[in-house]
């Protein structure tokens, strides 16, 4: 850096440019936390069992959503009764199952960042699962980075979550 103070480390983090993408995962994740903590708090404090928060979470979920939606005609939302059934189904079937499971294991866990962390480990499947879709079938999904710092950064999660099931 310079005599003054102006150049260096501190400089680069000035005028480091945050991408969309990750400064709305940091956000959401900042915003998740309190979702994660409210089950087992619920349930200990006012007898209101995981399943019955999820239920409401998820309604409030969904009204948010829908108004931030931003769609402009009900096509853009409605894309076909064919499509929109499997949606739903798809939903009801994986993304039910999976967040009633994952809510009743955050509220019985001696800690609930144990289960969230161990769920996290998805992120390992959907990476390489990414990657190679990419590969196999680039019409359809897409390219995909995968360096090998993001692929390191996947073993790290693959390590954690084994030394949570090991304990």
């Amino acid at each position: 850096g310079d005599a003054q103070g102006q150049g260096g480390p501190v400089k680069e983090i000035r005028q480091m440019q945050v991408s969309p993408w990750l400064l709305q995962a940091i956000i959401a994740t900042l915003l998740i936390i309190p979702a994660w903590m409210m089950p087992a708090y619920l349930e200990r404090n006012f007898q209101i069992r995981s399943d019955v928060f999820v239920v409401w979470y998820y309604l409030g979920v969904t009204i948010t959503t829908a108004s931030m939606v931003g769609v402009s005609t009900p096509s853009q939302l409605f894309p076909s009764g064919k499509m929109v059934g499997g949606i739903l189904l798809f939903g009801l079937v994986v993304g039910g199952t999976a967040n009633m499971l994952i809510f009743r294991s955050v509220a019985g866990a001696p800690n609930p960042g144990l289960p969230v962390a161990i769920t996290n480990g998805a992120a390992v499947g959907i990476f390489l699962l990414a990657f190679l879709l990419s590969r196999l079938l680039p019409e359809q999904f897409g390219s995909v980075e995968a360096d090998w710092q993001s692929f390191v950064g996947v073993i790290f999660t693959v390590v954690g979550v084994a030394l949570i099931l090991i304990r």
